[in-house]
């Protein structure tokens, strides 16, 4: 049996190809097979990888199918098992360090917007930036006059 990516079978729906098409349970999810002039075929993944696609709710299947104007289809249910789903369900390769950096961003933003909070609710009197520059200089003085010159060694 050979795959079709979406693409691939969008382009057979639109040249005519395809003859028939039918949901067939497996486990908790479905695959899309179709029956093109070509012969049998299966909506895959990815072409190189011919990994089927699997749809848990046949609803959106469906919806795919309307999508991509096949109005009638078959539904092979006899092997549906639902309740499995929870054990079929595999975490997806490298999904946790994709998710890692807005999980971070979240996280920054949440602190960030703490101290915002914070500085908004603060009693304490406000100091004017040129009275922050005119202390800094002269802490920065008195430190230069207390260690004097630096000598070359």
């Amino acid at each position: 049996m050979q795959g079709l990516t979406l693409e691939q079978f969008r382009a057979s729906q639109d040249a005519g190809g395809v003859l028939s098409v039918t949901l067939k349970a497996a486990g908790a999810g479905f695959e899309v097979q179709i029956e093109t002039s070509r012969g049998p075929a299966k909506l895959v993944k990815t072409r190189n990888q011919g990994e089927p696609r699997w749809f848990l709710d046949p609803r959106k299947a469906l919806l795919l199918l309307r999508d991509l104007g096949i109005r009638e289809a078959h539904i092979d249910g006899q092997q549906w098992r639902p309740d499995e789903h929870l054990l079929e369900r595999k975490p997806r390769a490298g999904r946790a360090v994709a998710m890692k950096p807005p999980h971070e961003a979240l996280t920054h933003n949440d602190w960030l917007r703490q101290k915002l909070h914070q500085s908004a609710a603060d009693i304490h009197p406000r100091v004017l930036h040129d009275q922050v520059m005119s202390d800094a200089q002269a802490l920065i003085d008195r430190k230069r006059q207390a260690h004097g010159p630096k000598t070359p060694t």
